[in-house]
């Protein structure tokens, strides 16, 4: 008689399930674009450069600053995410780009 073993997976579940992800625009033009930023690495450089090269590119976007937004990984974090969408609507926000250290 062969002995038999429990199998044991060496993973935990996973705690966020897939999502699909949003369709890409066709293009800027027109649109409004917003920056958001947890105000930890090298934004205030990086946001210029991608606000001068969006708008060559795209004459007609409309970019909203991480300014309007705030710092998003600050005390109230938990709630200025949960805000965050609600807050992207009013605005009639059509794409982000998110710099969000890790």
């Amino acid at each position: 008689m062969e002995p038999t073993y429990d199998v044991v997976w060496p993973r935990s579940p996973r705690g966020i399930q897939h999502r699909r992800a949003a369709d890409r625009l066709d293009r800027l033009d027109g649109r409004r674009v917003a920056f958001l930023w947890d105000y930890l690495f090298r934004g205030d450089e990086l946001f210029p450069l991608l606000d001068k090269a969006l708008t060559e590119r795209f004459p007609d976007v409309e970019i909203i600053g991480y300014e309007e937004f705030g710092n998003l990984h600050s005390a109230d974090e938990k709630e200025k995410i949960t805000q965050l969408p609600d807050e992207l609507r009013t605005r009639h926000i059509d794409a982000v780009v998110s710099g969000m250290g890790c």
